[in-house]
This record gives structure tokens, sequence and C-alpha cells, in this order.
């Protein structure tokens, strides 16, 4: 297999001020974009991807190489990370101001898929700026919960003040092969099956990140400040929002999730009665690099399904709206387990 390449982009200054580096991809000429017949379809909107904590544009590599003749794709870092410089703050609360006025350069609402921290952040940008977001599409989204997986666990001493420093020095003190692998080992539920080329990216990526002088203080603001989500007030926390968002919404948790627990998903189920929730065995925390071929047929499948896009599906794969739904809405309460790559 090729060495992998992270699609190119650039560097944007937003209207809060703070710059993001966005990664870009068109569709091909003659891709889906086409019905076959010679006729062409009006354009699908965008898909916008939205990292998690300690990740990079980079994350969606593999899925934006599946998708990459179905739609316009863009894939931002956060402020602090990836190649984004860092801003003045690292909060969940600059983080969605950021996305919000990345959002706000398109000229019409977009497609948001979000993995972990992106996720809590999407959250609160689709409940906020509906305006903004057409569909939302959440991958092991990390939401506050009380009972929380060993990894969670082990990351949340990271939070306090003194001791998150010290721990980070010393795993900084471990060779980099060793941390790829101990990354791995929380990220996948078996990242064996993963191609090395995908993985050595993905470990490269990260060390890159890693060895700017900024990364350990980014990476501790971000996570401290997803503690402090645990005690907002219930109308104003991450699970009120999710309760106010009126896009139809896909929920991707996978059974072997160490850092987002798979039994939030009942939370999602109280929270969000017509959304789709989506169980995947034999995945970890990023389904979208572990099984990117798989979670591409979902995106396709519940972008048509909720008929916010023109992005063409096979037709046993379709489903019809159910009694009582809105137009335009399918029946999306029902959990489905799907089959991984």
């Amino acid at each position: 297999m090729e060495r992998i390449e992270g699609w190119p982009g650039e560097l944007l200054t937003l209207s809060t001020g703070r710059k993001v580096f966005a990664r870009h991809s068109e569709p091909s000429p003659g891709g889906s974009d086409s019905d076959g017949d010679g006729a062409t379809p009006e354009r699908p909107a965008p898909i916008v991807y939205v990292h998690g904590l300690g990740g990079s544009s980079t994350n969606w590599t593999a899925l934006m190489r599946e998708l990459h003749d179905d739609a316009e794709q863009w894939a931002l870092d956060l402020p602090g990370f990836g190649e984004s410089p860092r801003g003045g703050r690292h909060t969940v609360a600059e983080f969605v101001a950021d996305v919000s006025a990345f959002l706000e350069r398109f000229d019409e609402p977009v497609h948001l898929v979000a993995n972990s921290l992106g996720g809590m952040i999407c959250v609160y940008v689709a409940a906020r700026r509906p305006d903004l977001v057409r569909t939302l599409s959440l991958v092991s989204p990390a939401m506050p919960q009380y009972r929380l997986p060993w990894a969670a666990r082990a990351t949340a001493f990271l939070a306090l003040p003194w001791l998150g420093e010290r721990i980070l020095a010393r795993v900084n003190g471990v060779p980099p092969e060793k941390q790829a692998e101990q990354l791995a080992a929380i990220m996948f539920a078996d990242w064996s099956v993963i191609p090395v080329p995908e993985l050595e990216f993905a470990a490269e990526q990260r060390a890159r990140w890693m060895n700017q002088p900024y990364a350990e203080t980014v990476l501790l603001a971000a996570l401290r400040s997803i503690v402090v989500q645990y005690v907002q007030p219930r109308r104003r926390s991450a699970w009120g929002a999710a309760g106010r968002i009126l896009r139809p919404t896909l929920v991707i948790m996978g059974s072997s999730d160490s850092l987002v627990g798979p039994w939030a998903r009942g939370r999602w189920r109280r929270t969000l009665r017509r959304s789709r929730l989506v169980y995947m065995p034999n995945t970890g925390h990023v389904a979208m690099m572990e099984h990117p071929h798989a979670v591409a047929e979902l995106l396709r499948d519940f972008l048509h399904d909720t008929g916010e896009s023109r992005i063409r599906t096979p037709v046993s794969s379709r489903r019809t709206a159910g009694p009582g739904m809105p137009s335009g809405v399918a029946p999306l309460a029902k959990e489905r387990m799907n089959a991984t790559n």
C-alpha cells in the first residue's frame, strides 16, 4: 500500500480572529455527481468534519477517501491542534464559536460530522445555530457521563492541576513507537486489522503535533474544559443542548470504545427521539479510522434517508418514512447494529 498523504489545505482566518487549518477535497469530475445517464443533479451540500481531543483533520483522511466522489469535503484543525496555531483560550466554548464561524463561510447549511470532543462541540453548534447545519453525524461523541470506561478514567487524571503536567512529562519520556502502540490500544478495538501505512500516518501526524511547544498546554486546557461540562446546569449543559437539536442526527457508537462507553447510547435514545443510533461491534473510539468503508456507507444511507442529500444510495439500502414521521425524516428512533468492514 502506498504511503498515506493528507488532503491539501490552507490556513484560514475566522471571524473570531483565530486561525484554523482546513483540508479540502473536491469530487472528481464524473464522480457520483452524475446520474449515469448524462444528467448532473444539483450539487450535494458540503460535508464538514471536526476532530476530537488530541486529534486533527487527518483523522478523517480514510473517510474522505471513501466519500471523495460523493460531495465536497472540509476537515478543520481546531486552534492549537494539527496545523492550526494556538489561540488565546482552548475551551469548549471557544471551539464552538470557531466551528460556527467556519460554517458561516458557506452559503448553505452543511452536513456536520464530528468525533469525540468534536461531537460535544458540534452538539452545541447544531443546537445554537441550526441555520448552519443540514444534518449532524456524531462518531463516539464525548458527552458528560458518570460511568466512565477505563481509558476515560485514566485520562481524567490529566485534568488535575500539576498532576496532569507530571503525567504528560512521563508519557513524553516513552519512545514514540511505544507511545503509538499505547494510543492505538486505546483508540481502536483491534489495531492489528488496520493497514500499517494508515497506522504509521496517524502516528506521524500525532508526533508532529506533540512536538509543538504548546501542544501539552493546549491538550490540558481543552481536557479541563471538558471536565467543566460535568458541572454545567442542565439547561446550559451539552445534554441540554442535545435535547434542543432540530436537525436529523446520526449517532455511531463502538462496542469496544474505551473512552466513550457504548452504554451512553441509552441516554441518546432518551434525548433524541428522532435520531438514528448505530451500534458497531468490534469498533473502538474512532470508527471512521478503524472501519472507514462501513462508516461511509452509514453516512450515505443516513443522508439519503433524511432527504437532506442528493448523494446516490443503492435501492437495497433505502428506508421509507413511517407513520407520524415528518416529511423528509426517516424512522430513525430504532437502534441498529451495523456490520464492520
